[in-house]
């Protein structure tokens, strides 16, 4: 009678995913491949975007730095100065560099005599305002209408090149004109504002009011001023 080895119970071995009714790493419920969250078929990671140049160019800086207030200032001209030269396309020749250089000589004006009388007007009233911030608030308004008035430059050139009256041609570029101003000084007096607001009693605030408006309306006419004497197109409509 031979002896029998002793029967061992075999341990098994555990049953994969697929034979057990779990779907696996590599397929889902419905039989279709999963895709793993590192493989190359996996969805794209949301990124922030980056703000534009327009937006940047705008944009508030704390602590604003001289450097990048002269920057923005000096961007502002340049594109303004686009603006001078679609104006002076319509009789070109040394047209060109008068208009170009007459576009952005408001813009330089105004932030050359208007904005330190403002200061001094309101340092009367004891305004809570340095220099640095109202530069900076002026180099953001600068950059406002430079870029108001660069944008506008295609169609400035389009229509002053093929009026066929002056007076048409000049009150088109008046039009643009204006319209780039203006946005400018309401950048400058909306900052300017905010820095003076809640600052100093209800006498104080009217004053400080006051004496923003008083520079709207003498941007306005100084602006005017030096358009009038500087651009040909809107004396030609003018004749």
């Amino acid at each position: 009678m031979q002896a029998q080895a002793p029967c061992l119970p075999i341990a098994s071995s555990p049953a994969s995913g697929a034979e057990a009714g779990v779907p696996g790493p590599a397929e889902r419920r419905d039989g279709a491949p999963s895709v793993s969250s590192t493989g190359a078929a996996a969805e794209p990671t949301a990124h922030g975007g980056h703000p534009g140049w327009t937006a940047a160019l705008l944009a508030e800086r704390s602590p604003s730095l001289l450097r990048d207030d002269m920057s923005r200032f000096g961007i502002g001209v340049g594109l303004a100065s686009l603006y001078g030269l679609a104006l002076g396309a319509r009789q070109g020749g040394v047209s060109l560099v008068q208009h170009a250089a007459g576009v952005p000589a408001a813009v330089v004006a105004v932030a050359g005599l208007g904005v330190p009388a403002l200061l001094i007007v309101l340092t009367l009233f004891n305004a809570p305002l340095d220099p640095p911030r109202a530069l900076s608030a002026t180099a953001r308004a600068a950059a406002a209408t430079g870029l108001v008035l660069g944008g506008l430059a295609p169609a400035a050139a389009l229509f002053v090149v093929t009026s066929g009256s002056d007076l048409t041609a000049a009150l088109l570029g008046l039009l643009g004109l204006a319209v780039g101003g203006v946005l400018g000084v309401h950048v400058l007096l909306r900052d300017l504002r905010a820095a003076l607001r809640g600052n100093g009693s209800l006498a104080l605030l009217a004053g400080h009011g006051a004496a923003l408006l008083g520079f709207a309306g003498f941007a306005v006419a100084l602006a005017l001023r030096v358009w009038w004497a500087t651009l040909p197109i809107l004396k030609a409509g003018a004749l």
